[in-house]
């Protein structure tokens, strides 16, 4: 599993960059702001990835696993959005977007940090 895990980790960068770049328009009708806890769910996913990543593959210690996965999560999130602006006509840039991807990035650090320090208290 730890050999899968960066193919994993890119390949889910990659179903989320397409997705945040498809036009979608009249396929897929969001009321208000509803898109936003997909936004958060779908970093809380990439951030867990990529902290199972580094902490397992590339054996980095948690603090250094956990402080690459939030910058390239962040930094991912607003390349996406700046993206949307500048390549597509049907998507535009929303800084709410930015928030949700750090919200659901901050709740996947928080669940790490609690399974992790659980697995130490149980040793």
């Amino acid at each position: 599993m730890r050999k899968l895990l960066p193919v994993i980790s890119i390949g889910y960068c990659i179903a989320l960059l397409v997705s945040c770049l498809i036009t979608v328009k009249g396929v897929i009708e969001m009321p208000n702001n509803n898109d936003k806890v997909i936004h958060a769910a779908a970093y809380f996913v990439f951030t867990c990835l990529w902290f199972y990543t580094f902490f397992t593959t590339f054996k980095k210690s948690k603090p250094q696993a956990i402080k690459i996965t939030v910058i390239f999560s962040i930094a991912f999130g607003i390349i996406i959005e700046i993206l949307q602006e500048v390549t597509t006509q049907t998507r535009q840039a929303d800084y709410k977007d930015v928030i949700a991807n750090i919200i659901g990035t901050l709740l996947a650090v928080l669940l790490i940090n609690l399974i992790t320090n659980l697995k130490v208290k149980n040793n």
